[in-house]
């Protein structure tokens, strides 16, 4: 299984998952850069088997529209999902059960998140399961049980918890990211890695990393603490740029 992340952060976020089947988690760029994006990695939207959406917020769903209107990629949203952003009948709707695409089986994860129906994914080929885990309050139950089976894991590291206070975001705004419905912070990410993973777990995505409230280094010095225990390969992502394309 490969993997790379086109874009992620508040302004936007996709991913790019290929095991035989090629999908998408998120649509939140623009029909052109992920069109862009993928290229440079070898491969064609026109190649893409399925798009997942977490949830409705536009850095997850931005080229959704445009997708739909272009191609005839599947593309597999909650149905209270689906009705919040009013579109036509031309999705697969997907309740609480895992999602069978050929070869890979992709299970929803129900987590809290100022959205209708948010949603994180496990990603299972059969042989590799990767973790997209992003835009959560608060770590669950699930949460917790799945990072011990992964084996990569694309994890929210939103924020820097000191910085975000010292910060100039309003109140009520800090209130919302530090709340059970906002972002984790790069302490939250680490400390769940640290105390649930295990030793399939070989790569860490640092993703939707606030412009504003962190920095690469400060979130990248969690991961260096745990590193020298797990070994795991951390890999920055990016809200300009696609990382490079990893082997699980």
């Amino acid at each position: 299984m490969k993997v790379s992340v086109l874009a992620s952060g508040s302004s936007g976020n996709c991913t790019y998952i290929d095991s035989g089947k090629k999908i998408l988690i998120d649509a939140g760029i623009s029909y052109k850069r992920i069109q862009e994006s993928l290229f440079r990695l070898n491969t064609d939207i026109a190649e893409i088997d399925g798009i997942f959406i977490t949830h409705e917020h536009s850095d997850h769903v931005r080229g959704l529209a445009t997708i739909k209107k272009r191609t005839k990629i599947p593309i597999f949203i909650h149905e209270k999902t689906f009705d919040k952003l009013k579109l036509e009948r031309t999705c697969e709707i997907f309740f609480n059960k895992t999602i069978k695409l050929d070869n890979f089986s992709i299970e929803p994860l129900e987590i809290e998140h100022d959205a209708v129906n948010p949603y994180s994914f496990i990603i299972d080929d059969g042989e590799k399961k990767v973790g997209s885990i992003t835009d959560l309050g608060r770590i669950n139950s699930s949460i917790k049980y799945w990072v011990n089976k992964v084996d990569c894991c694309i994890l929210e590291s939103n924020h820097d918890t000191d910085m975000l206070l010292k910060g100039r975001y309003p109140y009520h705004l800090k209130q919302r990211i530090l709340g059970p419905l906002g972002h984790l912070s790069n302490a939250d990410a680490s400390l769940l890695i640290r105390e649930y993973s295990s030793i399939n777990l070989k790569n860490v995505f640092l993703a939707h990393i606030s412009e504003n409230n962190n920095t690469k280094p400060l979130a990248m010095e969690m991961f260096t603490k745990i590193n020298e225990v797990l070994k795991l390969n951390t890999i920055m992502t990016y809200q300009e740029k696609e990382t490079e394309l990893i082997e699980i």
